[in-house]
């Protein structure tokens, strides 16, 4: 299996993020077109409305507990978006609240629901199956916590350490529906798993899916189509697209040259990858305390 690497021009499409202290990561999109996008220093949640091309406020900074915002999710059946609310420390609001998965109304933005990891930890990303299931990555240790349909407690789904034991390790999760399993990247090793769903609900064990060259930093994950999926690439600065056979898997980088790339939504065949310059979030002392606005998303052709 050989290493693809296909440029492509992005500017395509963007949406506009003001601030310059936001730091966005967390983004998804409504199946309108309405996208969402979270912030990891001010603790708040933006939206442009399906056509715009600039994000306004939708929910305000620290609402119902949010401290730092990652993954989010669109729910539309569910009226509902979903968030990870996360304490890395240097944040503005650190220290305010517990680290959690925290539910809104898709439409208003009024809060609905809050649940709290069990002995702490840091939500990254989440999905769901197919039976409204909820699943979420704990980027502190190897473990994925699941919410069941209609629960009020996050349990732990699974915990091994095959998965990844240092601190920023499980990233992106996505619910492959043609297999019936979760699958999951290690961020810091670069690696990709899939986790069977068995027949009562539980977590089989977790298989290592050989890829045809380590993933670069991988942050955000999709299945895309069948046996297809794609990740963000923050040490790479674009896309990578996955085709997986059996336990392998071959990578096809896209690269895009974007400046600290966090994650990304999928809409309509393309990746809307956030440019968050993440470096300046996290190591002020090497880029500045600040970044260099705007922020963006920026459209990102996947074939």
């Amino acid at each position: 299996m050989n290493e693809i690497n296909q440029p492509i021009d992005i500017y395509t499409g963007v949406i506009t993020i003001p601030g310059a202290r936001y730091f966005p990561e967390g983004v998804t999109a409504a199946p309108d077109g309405t996208f969402f996008v979270g912030s990891m220093y001010e603790g708040c949640i933006l939206r442009a409305p399906a056509g715009s091309g600039l994000m306004e406020p939708f929910i305000p900074s620290g609402s119902n507990g949010l401290v730092s915002v990652l993954g989010l999710w669109a729910d539309q059946a569910r009226n509902t978006l979903w968030a990870c609310s996360s304490d890395a420390g240097n944040g503005r609001l650190t220290g305010s609240a517990p680290v959690g998965v925290k539910a809104f109304d898709l439409q208003t933005g009024a809060p609905k629901g809050s649940y709290d990891f069990p002995g702490g930890g840091f939500a990254n990303d989440l999905t769901f199956d197919e039976q409204g299931n909820l699943y979420v990555t704990d980027s502190w240790t190897p473990r994925i916590l699941r919410l069941p349909a209609g629960g009020s407690t996050l349990e732990e789904w699974i915990n091994d350490p095959q998965l990844g034991v240092e601190q920023w390790s499980l990233n992106g999760i996505d619910f492959d529906r043609t297999g019936r399993s979760i699958y999951t990247v290690n961020q810091r090793a670069g690696l990709l798993f899939r986790i069977a769903i068995q027949p009562d609900g539980s977590a089989g064990s977790p298989i290592l899916i050989q890829t045809s060259q380590e993933l670069r930093r991988p942050d955000g994950l999709k299945v895309i189509g069948p046996h297809t999926l794609a990740t963000a690439e923050g040490g790479a600065g674009g896309m990578a697209v996955i085709a997986v056979d059996g336990d392998t898997a071959r990578v096809r980088r896209i690269p895009a040259v974007l400046d600290g790339v966090t994650t990304f939504a999928y809409y309509r065949g393309s990746a809307w990858v956030v440019e968050g310059q993440s470096d300046h979030f996290w190591d002020p002392a090497h880029a500045g305390p600040d970044a260099d606005p705007p922020f963006r998303i920026v459209k990102v052709s996947l074939d």
